[in-house]
This record gives C-alpha cells, structure tokens and sequence, in this order.
C-alpha cells in the first residue's frame, strides 16, 4: 500500500473502517438475542437463584437451632435476647420463602424460554435436562 492509493481512496478505506467499527459493536448485539444464549442466561438466574434459596434455607436453619437452644435455657436469659432469637427465626423462614417463590419464578422462565425459543419436537428433552424432577402430589385437593 503506497502514499498514493491511500490518497486517491481515502473516503473507501474511512467506509471500510466505519463499517468494521460497527460490524463490532452490533456482532455481541445479536448473538445475545440467540436462542441459546437466552437460555444461558435465564439458567444463570435460575442457578443464582437457587443458591440464594439454599443459603437463606441453612441460616433459617441455624437461627431455628439457635432460638430452640435458648429456649430450652429461657429461665436464664433475658426476654430480649429470646424474642431477638424468635424474630430472627421468623424473619429467616420469610427469606426463605421469598426466596423459594424466586426460584419457582426462575424456573417458569427457563420453560418459557425453552416453549418460545427452541422447536417443539425438544421441548422434553430440554425441560428434562435443565428443570429438576417435579413430583406431583397425588393427595386430593382440599381446602
């Protein structure tokens, strides 16, 4: 490439780094919106969502253990420190639970994503491969 060809076909290499400038900021753009990337991504949610669930379920667990211990010893302690103890139980069983209902609403996503984005004929296979094993209760129903 001389001085020349350069000079004489400025505005043509200006295009053809303009075009390259934006072939690499649409390039990531559109391979977000694939199929396969949305459901990466919505099982990340579901992942993160589930380990949130199992470390708000272990601290409910150790504050239920917590309150039961002091309980046992109620005679000696102050009534702040139990009912300290009792709000922190209560307030770990609502985490969990909020945090449950994030993991159920995750999981309709990922369905969502697989029933909108992939063909029918694997819908199955996928549900299979990345929900867990739903067991049906098989109790009546009643109020």
């Amino acid at each position: 490439m001389n001085i020349e060809s350069l000079q004489s076909n400025w505005a043509l290499w200006l295009a053809l780094a303009s075009l390259l400038i934006a072939a690499i900021m649409v390039t990531p753009e559109l391979l977000k919106k694939t199929s396969r990337s949305k459901l990466n991504r919505v099982l990340a949610d579901m992942k993160k969502a589930r380990k949130e669930f199992r470390k708000s379920a272990r601290k409910a667990q150790k504050a239920e253990r917590r309150a039961r211990k002091l309980l046992a010893r109620a005679d000696r302690l102050k009534p702040r420190i139990l009912r300290e103890a009792k709000e922190a139980f209560e307030d770990g069983k609502a985490l969990a639970k909020i945090l449950h209902d994030k993991v159920i609403v995750a999981e309709a996503h990922v369905t969502r994503v697989i029933h909108d984005e992939f063909p029918p004929e694997k819908h199955e296979e996928m549900r299979e491969k990345h929900l867990p094993k739903i067991e049906k209760d098989l109790r009546p129903f009643s109020f």
